[in-house]
Formats: C-alpha cells, sequence, structure tokens
C-alpha cells in the first residue's frame, strides 16, 4: 500500500489580523476573522483516504512565526498550498522563503491577490514559489501535484524555465465534493452572526458583472450544482455549524440553482441563520422573502456611491433608485442591510464622500462600510490609477480595508481621505438613534458579546488614527 503524501493548508502568520481571501487582502476592520476561503474549497479536491491533510490557519490560531515553522516542520509536507496577500506581502515572501530554507524539497503553491499579474517576475523574484494558484475553485493544485498538469485549469507555474499559464474557463456547474470545515479549529468569527460556530460557504465563484474596481469579473464564474450545496448543508448541521456565512460575490446569481436551495432549507426547516453578499439588482421581493424564509439574517450589498455618474462610470449598471428600492424591500421584511461604500476614486471630491455618508443614514442602513478605493491587480480601475498618476506602477502592498491608504483623488490627499473615512464611521455609527436602534435589536448573548468587541475595535482603531492624524 502506498504511503500517503502530506498535503498541508496554510494561512501564515502575520502582526496583525490579516484576512487573505478571494484575491482580496486586507486587515479586519474590527476582530471579524472567517475562515481563509481559498483554502477551505482546496481541501474539498484532496480525498482524505488518498493524502494526510492538515490545517494551520496561524491569524485564527494565533501562532508565531517560530511556532508556525515548527509545526509545519514537524508534518513533513509534501505540497504547501498557502495563502499570499497585497496587505501582508513584506511579511508573506520572506516566511516562504524561510520556510523552503528549512524543507528544500517541499513544493509551495500560493493562492492571493499579490500574484495575480507578471507571473513570469512572480515566480523568478520568489524562488520558493513552485506554484500560483489562480483559481481555488478548482483542482489544479491537485492535477499539478498529482503529475498531471495539461488536466488543470487555474495554475501558473515555470517549466525548463518558460512560463506556463493553464487559466481556468467557465464551466458548467460543479458536483464538487463537500470541503473539510472540521479540519480548521481556528476561531472563527462574524460581526453580525447571533450564533456560534460559524462556517463559510461558498456556492458560487467569481462575479460576472464588469465592475472596474473589482478583480472578479476577470475571474470564471462558475457555481456548484444545488446537489453539492445541499450536501454541504446537511454536513454542516450535523456537524453542530449554527451560522453560515455565504462568501459569494453574487448570492443569488444563479437564479434556479440558489432558489433550488433555499426552498429545500425551508421545507426541511434548516433552522440556521446566515448572511450574504449580494446586489440590488439581483433579488427582487419574491427572492428576498424566500431568502428570509430560509433563514438570512442579513445581506450585504455593494452601494458605494449616492450619485448615479460613478454608478455607471465604473460600470456598477445600476441605479441609486434601485439601491433605495431593494433597501426598502429588505426592510420590510426584517432583513438586515449592510452597505458597502467606496471612497478615494480617481477625481471625487469632499463633497461627494459627505454625500455618500448621508446616503448610507438615508437609506437606513443597518451596518456600513467605508472602504478606501485600493488599485488592485489586474483590474482596470488600476490602469485608471497609473494612468492619472495617483500611484506608481511598482506599489505592490496596499490594504482593501483602507487602513493604510493607498492614493489619493486627485482633488485629495491620502491624509484628507484617511480623515474623511474616520468621519465617516463617527458620523453614521455615533448617532444616539442608531446606538439606541442597535442596542434594541440585540436578541441574545451571542450578538451583544459580537456587537460590544466589534465596536469596541472600530472604535480604538478610529481614535487611534484621529491620534495619528
Amino acid at each position: 500500500m502506498a504511503v500517503k503524501k502530506n498535503i498541508l493548508f496554510l494561512n501564515p502568520p502575520g502582526n496583525k489580523i490579516y484576512i487573505r481571501d478571494y484575491y482580496c487582502s486586507k486587515v479586519s476592520k474590527a476582530y471579524y476573522l472567517p475562515q481563509p476561503v481559498d483554502l477551505l474549497m482546496q481541501t474539498a479536491h484532496f480525498d482524505s483516504a488518498l493524502y494526510n491533510l492538515k490545517v494551520i490557519d496561524a491569524i485564527a490560531e494565533k501562532k508565531s512565526i517560530a511556532q508556525t515553522l515548527e509545526e509545519v516542520i514537524d508534518f513533513k509536507p509534501e505540497l504547501v498550498i498557502g495563502m499570499i496577500g497585497a496587505v501582508s506581502l513584506d511579511e508573506d515572501a520572506p516566511f516562504y522563503a524561510s520556510l523552503k530554507e528549512k524543507i528544500p524539497n517541499v513544493k509551495i503553491a500560493c493562492s492571493g491577490d499579490a500574484l495575480l499579474e507578471d507571473f513570469e517576475e512572480k515566480l523568478t523574484t520568489h524562488n520558493w514559489l513552485d506554484l500560483i494558484v489562480t483559481n481555488f475553485y478548482g483542482n489544479g493544485a491537485l492535477c499539478w501535484l498529482e503529475g498531471r498538469p495539461t488536466d488543470a485549469q487555474g495554475i501558473v507555474y515555470l517549466e525548463n524555465g518558460a512560463v506556463v499559464e493553464q487559466h481556468a474557463k467557465r464551466a458548467k456547474p460543479l458536483d464538487m465534493s463537500v470541503p473539510k470545515q472540521k479540519l480548521f479549529t481556528g476561531n472563527y468569527r462574524m460581526p453580525f452572526a447571533n450564533a456560534e460556530p460559524i462556517a463559510t460557504v461558498l456556492t458560487n465563484y467569481a462575479c460576472p458583472y464588469p465592475c472596474t474596481f473589482c478583480i472578479m469579473s476577470t475571474l470564471p464564474y462558475t457555481t456548484r450544482t444545488a446537489e453539492s450545496i445541499i450536501e454541504e448543508l446537511k454536513y454542516l448541521k450535523a456537524e453542530g455549524y449554527r451560522f453560515i456565512y455565504f462568501s459569494d460575490q453574487t448570492f443569488y446569481q444563479s437564479k434556479a440553482i440558489t432558489k433550488a436551495v433555499l426552498e429545500w432549507m425551508v421545507e426541511v426547516n434548516y433552522g440556521i441563520n446566515w448572511m450574504c453578499f449580494s446586489r440590488v439588482d439581483v433579488v427582487d421581493k419574491a427572492e428576498l422573502t424566500l431568502m428570509k424564509k430560509a433563514g438570512c439574517k442579513l445581506i450585504m450589498f455593494g452601494v458605494e456611491w449616492a450619485e448615479n455618474e460613478p454608478l455607471e462610470h465604473y460600470k456598477k449598471h445600476y441605479t441609486v433608485d434601485q439601491i433605495r428600492h431593494t433597501f426598502k424591500l429588505a426592510k420590510e421584511l426584517k432583513i438586515q442591510r449592510l452597505g458597502t461604500f467606496l471612497i478615494g476614486v480617481p477625481g471625487q471630491s469632499k463633497e461627494s464622500i459627505l454625500s455618500t455618508v448621508k446616503f448610507a443614514i438615508e437609506i437606513d442602513a443597518d451596518y456600513a462600510s467605508f472602504n478606501v478605493a485600493v488599485p488592485r491587480s489586474n483590474t482596470s480601475f488600476r490602469e485608471e490609477a497609473i494612468k492619472d498618476g495617483l500611484i506608481d506602477a511598482s506599489v505592490q502592498v496596499m490594504d482593501q480595508s483602507g487602513e493604510q491608504v493607498t492614493m489619493g483623488t486627485g482633488e485629495l490627499t491620502r491624509d484628507e481621505l484617511q480623515a474623511l473615512k474616520n468621519k465617516a464611521y463617527r458620523t453614521f455609527y455615533f448617532r444616539p438613534s442608531y446606538i439606541f436602534k442597535r442596542l434594541a435589536n440585540i436578541s441574545n448573548w451571542t450578538e451583544f458579546k459580537t456587537h460590544a468587541i466589534e465596536g469596541t475595535y472600530v472604535l480604538k482603531g478610529i481614535v487611534k488614527k484621529n491620534k495619528k492624524g
């Protein structure tokens, strides 16, 4: 009988609460930390009967560099599938270099936003890197490990000094195996969960919408079959998970599949609350009603701006009136609404940002996330920022959360943007009426604890940045 190979799924250590997943890396704005979805989905492709599988999430488990290296060395992996982030590149690259030095024969494959362009440069500069995973939804890393790279999609590697790019294509619904949630033993938490433990579920991959500031439209949209998703939901229920974070970029994009899953949840009285991302032009009243019946607690919508012009310019392709309408429908159904807002795009003025904050209050969002625009790799938004002279093409380290502002707008400096972001949070969250509303709507101890912890971290962050300013 052949000896099983050891496969390690690794989220490396860091000096901050780094969230490196889904080709978007950032510092946690508060204390939240979901499972790293890239690694989670990769575990679905490796059969435990054929491989010894291990997860080390050094961020969630609060492991130091020394502790992480020692644990990796003890495991003796044949392959490490790891995360790497643009936000933490200065820490991640030296860590992997050290790992390769200590275990020279290990193969290292990485997924992350820091590796999505200039493949030859990345593979030659980072000589510890054997494989770039450009589609974590597929089985490319497994095919490569098993010596059949021509069967793989979503990987880039060097062969005889030449770069081989085998990018994934849009596929039919995948009958994917259940990801191995139980391997992830870290302290995972989400700010809107009203029960624990939480699980992350991905029913579809990427996004077919062309928003220019987002990497998702450059990836091949793929969904899972309804049967595959239901099988995972059954597993999570049996294992005692009590809250689900659907991390799809656009939940309900695959209408028939999502409808079948939600109807099953209603039929069996699934009984687990959940949250998701979606778009205001994707879900109508009937679909929102079904989501509510199936246990939806909160929907995150990308609102972005209070004006139609940037919504069209950056190809959101919906209007301010559509935003108002969908928020109103969700409120009537008692589904909580989180609006994400983007500040700091080229040419944006102070008045536009303040108007966006007022709009967040007007639509009665339960929560608001104000994000500073980031010129992410492989996006036309980055090309626009370089063309306008707002950043240099060499800029690689950037934080999607905006803790460190990467660029100004041409009208506003980076420091001015940071101050306006802090003002946005104060204006929205420090209203007495808002604070009373939030306290009145807390339903249990878990929700109270989560709000208290997250609120404390947000407040500390604002105070800290104000002192720096």
